[in-house]
Order: structure tokens, then C-alpha cells, then sequence
């Protein structure tokens, strides 16, 4: 009518004051539209992706495929261009690491035998690699040089919280140093709180070092142990297998001991319980023991020159199972700093009950208590095991009505001509 406004049903209009102007649906269809293009990258774009989400400065792994692109930055900056390292670790975020990458470090137990059934060994690694309490398993190595996880461990590297499970490595020739975890640590570098359980080393050629763990040691070893057999089976001269180390040049071992097979079927051969030689006055080993049963070595030194004079001492398998406990036992110093801080005891091994080794702890759940059971397969129960389901009982199936002739079939009663039926309906 004259003089009135008339505004249509979902409409607005723009000349009335405090009144919104409408907008045409097909409008505001192209806007979301537009919106949803600009949100998508264009083609080729790719998103970076950050290695180092707790920004520890090193780059995580979690599949073998990263595993061995590892050995294309044998520095651990994380900024190498080889293809097999582009296709593992695509588009790094620049800003992954806080100031600059320092190395690797597990954030899932690897097993390698599908991806690489025969590895080729990491080396010369000279950064930080922390197994963080994980495990490699499926590990099988035949090499020349450094036979090992890593050939060689650089003076500046460090390997630590690692287990190698069941590792099978065997030398091909050539001077060699063989061990699960590493064929040769130079002087300067350091094994701390890792171990090899099972499998085999296997030396067999000249000038050949065989160790469960480490085969020629110039570097630092700590709170380690090894439970691999070692196999010296050649006649040829400088064959030496231990059972923790094959030769020891001026290395240092602390807290760590040898309960692994260790056999010699050749002639020119030395092998000891925990290392088949020990070289040079600069070699030492402290608190460091091997069991004579288990190895099948009464002597843990196989052979000494160039002044080296080590001891370490040998025990039966009860001596080293029967402790409990650090204090007042063959353990007592076995309490060490691992990590330098402030905080001198950091509590790295379980020792289980009376009638098990010592194994290695750490915290892999993040929980804040550190246990053997979270590092690998060392026997150790899960100390807090989740709880078992609730039995359900089986649901049974509820019972049919009951029958009443007369109710459920009215048309038998109601009808003359079925007398009889209503009569057998009713007996029944």
C-alpha cells in the first residue's frame, strides 16, 4: 500500500536504515567457491614436514627406509640431496631442528630383513644416534671392513640406547672389525647403554676382529652387554673374537659385561670370554665381567701385548644372576652418569631376579619410570600389564511364548465344520 515498505520474505532493504542489504544466493555460492580455490596450493606445491617434533635436535626414524638414508649424512645435519635421503625424508621443514641438527634417533622398534635382507653397514658416522629404547631386528650383514649396524663410529659419534636383536653378520675378507652394532669405533668415540641378544658373529678371514657387540674397540664403551655367539672358524694368522669386543686398541670398557657363546675351531686364533686381544697400555676395563660358563672361555682376556694389562674378571652364571641390587655387589659401580647432568646416579640397569642377567632399562612410554621391559626383548615381564577383559556370558536366547489354542487359532473355534481340528488342536 502507498506508503508503507514492503520487504519480501528473506530480504533486506538497503535504503532502510539499521537494516542489512540481502545478498543473492548465487553470490555468495562464487565467494565460497573462490574462498575453497585460494585454499588449495597451487600444482607442484608441497607442504614441509618437521623430522623433529620434540626438537631434541635429532631426526627421528621410524622405517627402515630412513634407517638407510642415514648413510648419506654421516654428519646427522639433515640437509643431504642424495636421491635415496630426498625420497625417505621429502620436503624438511628449514626450522625442523632448534639452530642445527646433530643426528638420529628411533622412535619405532625396525626390523630389516623384508626391506633389506642384506644390510649394507652405516659408516664412518660421526653424530648422535639414540636408539631411544628401541630395537633392530632382522639384521643380516656379510662385509669386508666394518661389519656391523655401522661399519664405523667416527671419533665424534655416539651410539646410545640401542638393542640389536638376533643379528647375523659375517666377514667377507679384508682387515675387519665385526659386531652387531659396530665393526670399528675410533678413538673418541662412544657406545653407551646398548647391548646385542642373540644371533651370530661370525670371523673367518686374516686379520679379522669378532666381537658380539663391537669388533675393534679404540673408543669408549659403558654400561653395554653382549649375548650373541662368536664364531672364530679360521686357520689364517690375526683372528681374534671376544665376547663383548674382538680386539681392543687402547679402548675403554666400564660396567659392562659378556654371556655369549664364543667357539674356535682354527689354529692361529685368541679368544676370550669378553675380548679375544687387548692392545696398548691405554687400554682399560672397569667393573666389566664375563661369564665363563655361559662363553665357554675360562679366561675373559684372551692375549695382552704392548703393555696392556687388563682385567676382567670371570664368574659363573649364578655369580652374575644371584645380585639384585647395586649396593654392596659385583654391581656396585655400575650406577653411572650416562647422560653428564647434575644427577650423578641414573639407574641404568634392572637386575631382574636371582636367576636372570642384568638388562637395560629406559622409559620409552614417556610414563616417567624407566623399565627393562620397554627396552627390547630382554625377558623382563611388563611391570604394569593392562588389565584382562571381563568375562561376558554368552546371551541366551529368550523362551517362545506360550501356546493357547483358542487364542492364537479363533478360526478353529469359531467354525462348526472343525471340530475335530479344534479337538486335536487342544490335546495338543
Amino acid at each position: 500500500m502507498k506508503g508503507n515498505n514492503v520487504i519480501m520474505p528473506g530480504r533486506r532493504d538497503a535504503g532502510t536504515p539499521g537494516r542489512r542489504a540481502w545478498i543473492p544466493p548465487i553470490v555468495i555460492a562464487a565467494l565460497l567457491a573462490l574462498a575453497l580455490l585460494l585454499s588449495v596450493p597451487p600444482a607442484g606445491a608441497q607442504t614441509t614436514v618437521d623430522y623433529d617434533t620434540d626438537d631434541d635436535r635429532l631426526i627421528e626414524i621410524d622405517t627402515p627406509a630412513k634407517l638407510n638414508a642415514i648413510r648419506h649424512d654421516l654428519g646427522g645435519a639433515g640437509t643431504a640431496t642424495h636421491a635415496v635421503y630426498t625420497a625417505a625424508f621429502p620436503t624438511p621443514s628449514s626450522s625442523q631442528c632448534p639452530t642445527s641438527c646433530q643426528g638420529y634417533e628411533l622412535t619405532a622398534d625396525l626390523n630389516l630383513a623384508a626391506d633389506y635382507p642384506t644390510w649394507t653397514p652405516i659408516g664412518t658416522y660421526t653424530a648422535t644416534f639414540d636408539g631411544q629404547g628401541h630395537s633392530i631386528s632382522g639384521l643380516t650383514v656379510s662385509a669386508s671392513g666394518g661389519a656391523g649396524l655401522f661399519s664405523v663410529l667416527g671419533a665424534s659419534g655416539v651410539i646410545r640406547n640401542t638393542a640389536v636383536l638376533n643379528a647375523a653378520v659375517t666377514t667377507t675378507g679384508g682387515v675387519v672389525g665385526a659386531g652387531a652394532l659396530v665393526g670399528h669405533i675410533l678413538s673418541g668415540g662412544q657406545v653407551d647403554a646398548s647391548y646385542g641378544l642373540g644371533g651370530t658373529i661370525t670371523v673367518d678371514t686374516n686379520s679379522s676382529y669378532g666381537g658380539g657387540l663391537v669388533g675393534f674397540n679404540q673408543g669408549t664403551i659403558r654400561a653395554s652387554y653382549s649375548t650373541a655367539a662368536v664364531v672364530s672358524s679360521s686357520a689364517r694368522d690375526g683372528v681374534w673374537a671376544g665376547g663383548l669386543i674382538g680386539y681392543n686398541g687402547a679402548g675403554t670398557v666400564i660396567a659392562s659385561y659378556a654371556a655369549g657363546r664364543v667357539t674356535n675351531s682354527g689354529t692361529n686364533t685368541a679368544t676370550g670370554g669378553f675380548v679375544g686381544v687387548s692392545d696398548g697400555s691405554g687400554s682399560t676395563a672397569t667393573d666389566s665381567y664375563c661369564d665363563t660358563q655361559a662363553t665357554g672361555q675360562a679366561n675373559c682376556v684372551a692375549s695382552q701385548f704392548n703393555s696392556s694389562n687388563i682385567t676382567v674378571t670371570g664368574y659363573n652364571t649364578s655369580d652374575l644372576q644371584t645380585p639384585t641390587g647395586y649396593a654392596g655387589t659385583i654391581y656396585a659401580n655400575w650406577n653411572l652418569n650416562l647422560d653428564g647432568d647434575a644427577n650423578t646416579n641414573d639407574d641404568p640397569w634392572d637386575f631382574g631376579t636371582a636367576s636372570q642377567y642384568p638388562a637395560l632399562k629406559f622409559d620409552t612410554d614417556g610414563s616417567g619410570t624407566a623399565t627393562a621391559y620397554e627396552f627390547g626383548v630382554q625377558g623382563r615381564p611388563n611391570p604394569n600389564p593392562p588389565p584382562m577383559p571381563r568375562p561376558t556370558r554368552p546371551r541366551s536366547e529368550p523362551s517362545p511364548p506360550p501356546y493357547y489354542p483358542a487364542h492364537d487359532h479363533p478360526e478353529i473355534y469359531t467354525n462348526h465344520r472343525h471340530e475335530m481340528a479344534t479337538s486335536c488342536a487342544v490335546r495338543t
